[in-house]
């Protein structure tokens, strides 16, 4: 064999190290890469745990939505009665009783604690 053999296989062997560091920088790299994006997807700003409390928040919202909207319902129906052209006298003596605190004298009147005390 000649000397220029082995000063191929040492400058071959070389390379070969070189191609294994590289191919480790590059599996590093998709590694650390693959790492951040599934970290962002999941907790990230537009991640899943965003996405999962942002669908809590929106169900929360929609129960106080339809019970606001339910409220609205019963004080549209009140109004309704109460207008010009289907007057419900019972409901407006209702009304004025409350509203002025007046009581005939053979009547009783029970008080009630209000609902948000």
């Amino acid at each position: 064999m000649s000397p220029g053999f082995f000063v191929r296989m040492k400058f071959n062997g070389f390379v070969g190290i070189s191609n294994n560091i590289k191919t480790v920088v590059k599996m590093g790299t998709i590694v650390v890469a693959l790492f951040y994006f599934i970290y962002h997807a999941i907790s990230g700003e537009n991640g899943f745990l965003s996405y999962v409390k942002t669908k809590k928040l929106i169900l929360e919202n929609q129960l106080i939505l339809d019970k606001l909207e339910q409220e609205f319902k019963v004080i549209e129906r009140n109004v309704k009665l109460l207008s010009s052209e289907n007057l419900d006298l019972d409901l407006l003596e209702e009304r004025c009783r409350t509203i002025l605190n007046l009581s005939k004298k053979d009547e009783y009147i029970i008080l009630e604690r209000a609902k948000n005390s």
